[in-house]
């Protein structure tokens, strides 16, 4: 059985299979991908409902491509498809206010100041301008600028986030 999940960090993001024999493309979202190597245990989802063992690991255009143990067809690997994959949490300095891990942000309910739901963070992008919420909602996806004008609160024990957001960013009422 995983740890909790506050014990887990997120290290990449399953994106899609890669070829027929299930392997995987993924994400690197650490800044020490040495650690994710053959034979090393990682949990999958976060927080991880299962653990699978690497069998091969290998860098392709600043991306994973994995084997691992147990993901024999392409169709198992898309079963994986926007999984986490994370390691056992290791001590880490605090961020500063404000910062955030993705995968802390990611599952998140978001809310207007008022407490209306507005949908679920599912993502965390960046397009080269900043930091975007992407933001699962009844209508698609939305995304939103992780701005202090915009995100008035982030509260990862309540899991909510609460936003400001302009008219027409998240509904039809556009001027």
């Amino acid at each position: 059985m995983p740890p909790p999940a506050a014990e887990w960090l997120a290290v990449g993001r399953i994106r899609k299979p890669h070829g027929v024999h299930g392997e995987l493309l993924a994400e690197i979202l650490t800044d020490f991908p040495e650690r994710v190597g053959a034979g090393v245990e990682l949990g999958v989802g976060q927080p991880p409902d299962r653990m699978v063992t690497v069998e091969r690991v290998r860098t392709h255009k600043g991306a994973w491509l994995l084997t691992l143990q147990g993901v024999d067809t392409r169709e198992a690997a898309e079963a994986l498809r926007d999984a986490w994959l994370t390691l056992p949490g290791q001590s880490r300095e605090e961020l500063p206010p404000g910062y955030y891990y993705e995968h802390e942000l990611a599952g998140l309910t978001c809310v207007d100041r008022a407490g209306r739901t507005l949908g679920e963070v599912s993502a965390l992008a960046d397009i080269g301008g900043g930091a975007l919420l992407v933001i699962r909602t009844d209508r698609g996806e939305a995304l939103v600028p992780f701005r202090p004008a915009l995100v008035v609160a982030v509260d990862l024990d309540a899991r909510r986030l609460v936003l400001d957001p302009p008219r027409g960013l998240l509904d039809d009422d556009a001027l």
